[in-house]
């Protein structure tokens, strides 16, 4: 792969995450967060963080205090929103090159960055935008820069890692920490190579890290006292583990094992190959170049498989390790059929592609069919250079670009129509309405503040909304309230129809054409 290349593959990279970050953030997460970055924007306390106006302690400030300064900067918009997450997910691509560039050769490297910016994951993380992001770029410049520092001893290393585990820990907290360490800790052990943590210039990176922890911790002892630095510390991220935490689920402890499935595609096959020759080279002790991708990947799965409570993203933060074994599997020798079965995987997400976009939403599909047909035909151009890695996987990239950019083009555009809590707050917001003029009634969500612009007030009944009712008040509601409302003679002199769906949790039931108007919910803006 020529420089010139890469630059190009990158730079399609960029023009997905543009596309994307145009999009409305979606409920439930990131629209909270967007809501409170919102927020925060006009508090004179940015080191005290609240939802809704009440006291807040969940996820650290980084994500909020970074939305708040883009919304500061260039106003407040779904990019900007996304902005610093975008500038932190090429920051990830960028570590992980250079992590890859200092055991191997610059090939390996290039693949496993394209491999990490062109997994479904990536293109995840850059849209649904939560702490994730930033703390999977902090997390992979911080293993690059200390695993730098074990070979290299230059002080600016030892400084770039402890501003890193710091973003880390500021934006998901001891995790920012632990992964890095596990790691990094878990190659010094299996090389034995301990005459590294001799070195007394260690010992500055504690104190910068909680140097650049404090005024975290100030907002959080001021706001919670003790307990806000335990949940912080403990209870959130290792609370989980020990029970504590009071966020719990059941699911199984092999929950991630199919997700890593799923989150690398379409380079599954070679990140398990990546995966056993890394593990058996580590259990063997067979020469290998570093064991910082395997320690990591293997000890922080582990770790969060154990989790009380489990989400997809949480394996976010060690997918740039898993793309790096993946890239050495693929230039490994004899990897024929691993090829194949590839191509296979490819072109079957190529045909899901298609089939959604000219079937589910046909309207507007012809320019990104079209793009997908091209994108195939290169593709066939270089299917029979199973032997050539080089060809076949900048293939491969291409094809998964001409996806997500018909993922980001076309598809959630159509699937976020469907957003009505978003819909609606924009409305309102466009139509000048405050707090006094637009109510939600058992219709709501961090959406419908954030584009609204403010805190939307809530009510139960038609009881209740008969005192608010007045010329100008518009009261956004569901079908069955919206009856109520109509039963009990409040009839509004207009009424807008809008169609929900929570798109974060999407079924086939809205990829279905015939089936879809059967599980949309209608949502009512009536304007007295």
């Amino acid at each position: 792969m020529s420089t010139r290349t890469y630059y190009v593959a990158l730079l399609a990279l960029l023009a997905i995450a543009v596309l994307g970050a145009s999009l409305d953030v979606m409920e439930v997460d990131a629209a909270q967060y967007a809501s409170m970055a919102r927020d925060l924007l006009h508090s004179d306390d940015w080191t005290q963080l609240h939802f809704r106006g009440n006291d807040y302690l969940d996820k650290p400030p980084l994500h909020f205090w970074l939305s708040a300064l883009s919304f500061k900067l260039f106003g407040v918009h779904n990019w900007s929103y996304k902005l610093p997450s975008i500038l932190f997910a090429f920051l990830g691509i960028y570590a992980t090159m250079r992590f890859a560039r200092l055991h191997h050769p610059l090939p390996v490297a290039r693949t496993a960055a394209l491999m990490f910016g062109g997994s479904a994951a990536w293109l995840l993380m850059t849209n649904d935008v939560r702490c994730d992001t930033i703390l999977t770029g902090s997390v992979i410049t911080a293993i690059w820069l200390g695993m730098a520092w074990v070979e290299q001893r230059r002080w600016w290393q030892l400084l770039g890692f402890s501003l890193a585990v710091a973003a880390g820990m500021l934006a998901k907290g001891p995790m920012g920490l632990m992964a890095p360490a596990l790691a990094i800790g878990g190659h010094i052990a299996i090389t034995r190579r301990w005459a590294v943590l001799r070195d007394p210039r260690l010992l500055i990176v504690p104190v910068l890290v909680a140097l650049f922890l404090v005024p975290m911790c100030i907002g959080l002892h001021a706001q919670h006292g003790s307990h806000g630095l335990r949940f912080y510390f403990w209870e959130q991220s290792f609370g989980r583990i020990t029970g504590e935490n009071r966020w719990k689920d059941d699911s199984s402890v092999f929950f991630f094992t199919h997700e890593v499935l799923w989150q690398l595609l379409p380079w599954t096959v070679f990140v398990l190959l990546g995966l056993y020759q890394s593990g058996r080279a580590v259990f063997r002790g067979s020469t290998w170049p570093e064991h910082a991708s395997f320690s990591g990947a293997f000890l922080v799965f582990l770790a969060i498989s154990f989790s009380r409570f489990k989400l997809p993203h949480y394996l976010y933060v060690v997918l740039p390790l898993f793309a790096v074994m993946a890239a050495r599997a693929w230039h490994a020798d004899g990897m024929r059929i691993p090829r194949q079965v590839h191509i296979v995987i490819l072109v079957l997400l190529w045909l899901l592609a298609v089939v959604i976009t000219a079937w589910s939403f046909p309207q507007g599909s012809i320019p990104f069919i079209s793009m997908l047909s091209a994108a195939l035909l290169v593709f066939v151009i270089h299917r029979r250079r199973v032997n050539d890695s080089g060809g076949l996987f900048l293939a491969s990239f291409w094809m998964m670009v001409a996806i997500a950019l018909t993922l980001n083009g076309h598809f959630y555009p159509n699937i976020l129509r469907y957003q009505a809590n978003a819909q609606a707050g924009r409305w309102a917001e466009e139509a000048g309405l405050d707090q006094d003029h637009f109510y939600g009634m058992q219709a709501s969500g961090s959406a419908l503040d954030f584009y609204a612009g403010f805190h939307v007030r809530w009510l139960s009944h038609a009881d209740e909304a008969r005192h608010v009712i007045a010329p100008g008040v518009t009261i956004y509601t569901n079908a069955e309230l919206h009856q109520e409302m109509l039963d009990a003679g409040q009839v509004p002199r207009e009424t807008l129809q809008l169609y929900h769906y929570p798109v974060q949790l999407m079924g086939f039931d809205l990829l279905l054409p015939k089936r879809r108007q059967q599980v949309i919910q209608s949502r009512y803006l009536m304007r007295y």
